[in-house]
């Protein structure tokens, strides 16, 4: 009876932690964006959309609705490297589920637990499940890293400032560094033995399972390959949407800028500490693009509108999800 009653006080304890969490994340959202309209204004920004060139809307639209079929593919690919007999069918749509609920919950941190527990619903497997949702998203990262540190060198001489260029470089540093401990043996198992003693034992068995599981990827070299490269695709198709966007409104600069900072102010985005990166987003956007020219009013429309098309072209994921069955399987 005590031990129930402990087990409830903790339920209880990490249910009004997790609120705390959440509320605090609402309040960031929140504060970025009044901060932000209280020096733009609202009327400003419904005006700059109401008089956007829609056609250039509807190319960003399609671009990125491209971008997450391709995206679904390089997901597909690494669930078959796993021994996962899933359709394609149903990779696009556990996929598009994940990117629809991206959109409204912390970071991309609801939309890819979503995508684990399609895909562990479907295939039983649950450590293939998070290794391929947390592998897809390392190289969607460190593509669009070193896609953007490849662009701001070329770009070197035209950047009035070089932080955008420092901060890519110590993400990429960052990324790199990860991708040699999941790929090495002897330094992932050294960095495992340093946690080892921090944590649970059942924790670290599951912890082992899916790096093991990650490791062993990098003898499928040709599946790599043809990840890496649909990657770097899919990463340069959604930068795009956001000169589509830009473009839409009338801002106007150089392609390459978004580029340099479009990676940027989608790895804050991803960050958990909003909800679907809003305020961050408009927020990173301001900072960067003002460097080169444009003004605060017109970066918060063009991010702001990026945003709405990200919503638009994962709608299939939020109709799947209401209609999809429970058990085996997806929406039919």
């Amino acid at each position: 009876m005590y031990d129930n009653a402990a087990e409830n006080n903790k339920g209880a304890k990490g249910n009004r932690t997790k609120i705390v969490i959440d509320l605090l994340k609402i309040s960031i959202s929140l504060t970025l964006i009044i901060l932000l309209l209280s020096n733009i204004g609202l009327a400003s920004i419904r005006r700059q959309i109401a008089d956007a060139d829609w056609r250039y809307v509807l190319l960003a639209c399609m671009t990125f609705i491209i971008s997450n079929i391709m995206g679904a593919l390089q997901w597909h690919l690494l669930m078959k490297s796993q021994n996962m007999a899933i359709p394609f069918k149903y990779s696009l749509s556990f996929y598009h589920i994940g990117l629809f609920f991206n959109n409204f919950l912390i970071g991309y941190i609801g939309g890819d637990a979503l995508r684990i527990y399609d895909v562990r619903r479907y295939s039983g497997d649950g450590a293939a499940a998070v290794t391929t949702v947390l592998f897809d998203r390392f190289i969607g990262f460190l593509t669009l890293t070193t896609t953007a540190m490849i662009v701001s060198l070329l770009w070197i001489g035209n950047l009035k400032s070089l932080n955008a260029v420092y901060s890519i470089a110590i993400i990429l540093f960052i990324w790199l560094v990860a991708l040699f401990f999941l790929f090495n043996n002897k330094a992932g198992f050294w960095l495992g033995r340093l946690f080892r003693p921090l944590l649970p034992g059942r924790i670290v068995a599951k912890v082992e399972e899916i790096y093991c599981s990650i490791n062993n990827l990098r003898h499928s070299r040709m599946m790599l390959v043809q990840v890496i490269f649909i990657s770097i695709f899919v990463q340069l198709l959604r930068i795009v949407t956001h000169y589509w966007t830009a473009i839409s409104i009338g801002a106007k600069t150089h392609v390459l800028y978004f580029f340099i900072f479009v990676p940027i102010i989608a790895l804050l985005a991803s960050l958990p500490i909003s909800f679907g990166g809003v305020g961050v987003r408009e927020q990173s956007g301001v900072a960067l693009f003002t460097t080169v020219g444009l003004g605060a009013s017109q970066i918060a429309t063009f991010e702001f509108l990026a945003y709405l098309v990200g919503i638009f072209a994962t709608l299939p994921g939020g109709i799947l999800f209401i209609l999809r069955k429970e058990g085996k399987g997806a929406a039919s």
